[in-house]
């Protein structure tokens, strides 16, 4: 239906569900960044569906699919609604899909919590945050509604209302793992597994904990699952050979030993990617679904197992570690078996790798954009109307659905969190990382703005909740490149993040930095040695006097250097591989002399420990 026009006479209203990013950032596990990004999906339909069953009301966006229900965690839902309503009538209808945002969220929280008949439902103060205008009617039309509305809400947000808290009864208690927002409640939902008994968690932590449960959601491949990815693909494209079916035959008769014990530590959900490959029965279908962790030989340990199943090693689960001890040696040698296989020369040997990523992509200038003020990547500006909004929505919603497309299936391995057309979060396995940048900025198409992206990698030990913020915190680099559409590039370690790159995208060649960086991925040939790394950052300074030297000579010595230093640490095989080598040492010139992290920049210096470094990590 046309819209146009509807501006004149009636009601603009936007609901904002602000606080999105620090609500997913505080997690202890993929699952809780899932389930914090379906929260935020499931709440923002509820502001949808009370919106759309208003008298007159047209939605903008999103825009409506026709649909009398959305379902919970749908693609491209966004945590901002705009509608159209009759004059008058806007405000009412506001509140009420306010009014139904925290309605669904007590019914969420008892779901969780299954208190006690008639024992009080927790507060949450300032959770869910609801954010609303209302705009009415104005003779300059939709877009000076539109402009107000956006300056409405900019102002809403420094308004810091601070609901009341019982504050007393607060103070005795510890405060919540997840989100020190709120204090941890006194006791678990009745229905809580045994090992998480003991997590100090708030109603909004064990909201987020139990969401998969309480909702019949699925579940979320953990980060072991996720980084041994393409180690165990390759295990199940070898099963036809019976010594690596034994071995991980071995593997799922230890880990039913240890759980006989230690009680079953469920069924794990898979990575999208390995679903063709996983057999109907037998020990590869359990490789597949929940091996993530068990195929790692530091997994095998007794008292982290026992730690694991919530006891003390020391106290009650003295007995068991003992219980488990010819299990957990018999489960570590299966894994060095299978590990040994996995490395012989003629198997064309896939690592198992201990680090993962997290993909992190935004649309630049996008408020800019709908507002006529910034344009799409061609440099078009859009006409602010309501059908040039909704058209924007259906353009996301498209961009959405790809890039869920090409994250889990084919090759890539990447799960996404939430896809949304203008932003998306999603992990993969390291090897894969920047296939995944390029495949998801390769489904916008011209006609929205350009992207920026950051990409993270971190031990699959490392603090989820340190890699988002992280993550975020890169893409604010990406972001503050000039003209945007930046490419940021971390690796995480215990101590945080070691080294950061902030790439231009492309430059006027059509060089994409993201591809450079994946000539680096270890499963490429040639295979480098990460002693090229700890060249490079020795012989840094000689390697910039030698780029200066080159540019005064109008000679190659410096590239010729890169590559000889390339070519020394590929292997027995470097002769195989001139090409490839050349390649490799042409993209840390480039790399090193498009450094934007550097102040100032030398375009004629060579590849910072940065760069070397981050290459080293993937």
């Amino acid at each position: 239906d046309d819209l146009d026009g509807l501006g004149e006479g009636g009601d603009l209203v936007v609901v904002a569900l602000p606080g999105v990013q620090r609500f997913i950032a505080e997690a202890r596990s993929t699952a809780d960044v899932s389930a914090a990004s379906e929260i935020y999906s499931a709440m923002a339909e509820q502001a949808v569906n009370m919106l759309r069953r208003e008298t007159g009301a047209h939605l903008v966006l999103p825009a409506d699919s026709g649909s009398s229900n959305m379902s919970s965690g749908q693609i491209g839902m966004p945590n901002r609604v705009v509608a159209l309503l009759p004059a008058g009538t806007g405000a009412a209808a506001a509140r009420r899909a306010s009014e139904a945002v925290h309605e669904a969220w007590q019914r969420w929280v008892r779901r969780a919590l299954e208190p006690a008949s008639g024992e009080p439902l927790p507060e949450t103060p300032g959770f869910p945050c609801v954010q609303w205008v209302c705009v009415p009617a104005d003779p300059a039309g939709y877009k000076e509604q539109w402009l107000q509305a956006q300056r409405l809400l900019v102002a809403r947000r420094r308004i810091r209302d601070f609901p009341a808290a019982p504050e007393e009864e607060w103070r005795q208690r510890v405060l919540c793992s997840l989100a020190p927002r709120w204090p941890a409640e006194r006791k678990a939902p009745p229905k809580a597994p045994r090992y998480e008994q003991r997590t100090p968690l708030s109603a909004v932590g064990w909201v987020k904990r139990r969401w998969r449960h309480t909702n019949g959601a699925s579940g979320f491949p953990s980060t072991a699952s996720i980084a041994s990815a393409p180690y165990r693909r390759a295990v199940l494209q070898r099963l036809a050979d019976p010594e690596i079916s034994d071995a991980v035959a071995a593997l799922d008769n230890a880990r039913r030993v240890i759980e006989r014990v230690l009680g079953p530590a469920g069924t794990e959900t898979p990575v999208p990617g390995l679903a063709p490959l996983i057999p109907a029965s037998g020990p590869g279908s359990w490789l597949a679904r929940s091996g993530g962790a068990w195929v790692y030989p530091e997994q095998w340990r007794a008292e982290t197992l026992v730690r694991q199943a919530g006891m003390d090693p020391a106290r009650d689960g003295a007995a068991a570690r003992t219980q488990i001890q010819d299990a957990v040696r018999d489960g570590l040698e299966a894994a060095r078996r299978l590990r040994r296989l996995m490395d012989k020369p003629a198997s064309r040997a896939v690592q198992l790798a201990s680090y993962l990523a997290v993909v992190v992509q935004d649309l630049d200038s996008m408020g800019l954009f709908l507002s006529g003020q910034a344009g799409d990547a061609a440099g078009r500006e859009i006409e602010v109307l309501p059908n040039e909004h909704r058209r924007v929505s259906q353009e996301l919603l498209r961009v959405a659905v790809a890039q869920r497309e090409v994250l889990e299936t084919g090759p890539l391995l990447g799960v996404p969190v939430y896809a949304g057309g203008d932003d998306l979060l999603a992990f993969c396995p390291a090897s894969k990382a920047m296939d995944v940048a390029e495949a998801c900025q390769g489904e916008i198409p011209e006609s929205l703005p350009r992207a920026s992206t950051a990409v993270l990698f971190f031990h699959y030990h490392a603090s989820i909740q340190q890699a988002m913020s992280q993550a975020r915190g890169l893409l604010d680099q990406a972001k503050e490149m000039r003209g945007k559409h930046g490419l940021a590039v971390g690796y995480l370690r215990r101590s945080g993040v070691r080294a950061v790159s902030i790439q231009p995208w492309a430059d006027r060649e059509g060089n994409s930095s993201a591809h450079l960086f994946g000539l680096f991925a270890r499963e490429r040939e040639p295979r480098l040695s990460p002693r090229l790394v700890a060249d490079l950052e020795r012989d840094a300074a000689e390697l910039a006097d030698l780029s200066e030297v080159s540019q005064r000579l109008h000679r190659p010595l410096y590239t010729a250097e890169l590559a000889r230093l390339v070519r020394r640490h590929a292997g027995a095989g470097a002769a195989q591989h001139r090409d490839a080598i050349s390649r490799v040492a042409g993209a840390l010139d480039w790399l090193g002399r498009h450094e934007h992290a550097r102040s100032p920049v030398n375009p004629d210096g060579p590849a910072g420990p940065e760069v070397a470094a981050i290459t080293n990590a993937r």
